[in-house]
């Protein structure tokens, strides 16, 4: 098993879906801090691994090009929770390794960076980062964006949410938690705030 706890620099952000995870990424990157994002990676593995992936869940996951179709994969792994176990067991080797070796080198930099990790808290046993960022919101706000972002109905939108660890659950596994629950500019006053007092205890140190 991997250490993530033997990284100083690196800050890991997640939450539920729907949370803002990206949204906080995206503030964070505009000023200037360094994101590794664990979607792109697990969407590069997926493609490398297709075959493995296909033999478990049939060509039906393929699109017309013969990639795999994403939101259908989706639509059968959040339908059953053991499909969903059986698809992490065959990404997930692989995923931890590439943000492994991405890490090693962030380090090299001695600043401070940021790593999106949809299912930081759920993997904790795996993904054991010192610096474990939350990011909050109700499950109204979660279900409002996935149905806009992803085109979901409510009933579907509750699935992916009902797929996760509670938030309060999450909380408890947090170092820092970061509320999103109105606007964005909000969310960006939250951060300002948050890294402020973040750099001032560094510097402390």
């Amino acid at each position: 098993m991997k250490d993530f706890s033997i990284f100083s620099y690196a800050y890991a952000i997640s939450g539920g879906i729907g949370s803002g995870k990206s949204s906080v990424c995206a503030i964070l990157q505009s000023m200037g801090y360094e994101i590794l994002d664990c979607d792109k990676i697990a969407h590069c593995v997926l493609q490398t691994q297709k075959e493995e992936v296909v033999k478990h869940f049939g060509v039906q996951i393929l699109d017309k090009h013969q990639n795999i179709d994403r939101k259908q994969l989706a639509q059968i792994v959040f339908s059953d929770l053991k499909k969903l176990k059986l698809l992490e067991s065959i990404l997930h080797p692989h995923i931890i390794q590439k943000l492994f070796s991405q890490i090693q080198e962030m380090e090299q930099k001695k600043q401070i960076y940021f790593i999106e990790i949809p299912l930081l808290f759920e993997q904790i046993q795996t993904f054991n980062f010192k610096n474990k960022i939350l990011i909050a919101c109700s499950e109204e706000k979660q279900i409002q964006r996935i149905c806009q972002r992803n085109g979901l109905n409510i009933q579907e939108a509750q699935k992916r949410i009902q797929a996760q660890m509670s938030l309060e659950d999450k909380k408890a596994l947090a170092t820092e938690v970061i509320e999103n629950v109105s606007s964005l500019q909000d969310l960006e006053t939250n951060i300002a705030k948050w890294l402020k007092c973040l750099h001032y205890n560094n510097s402390n140190m």
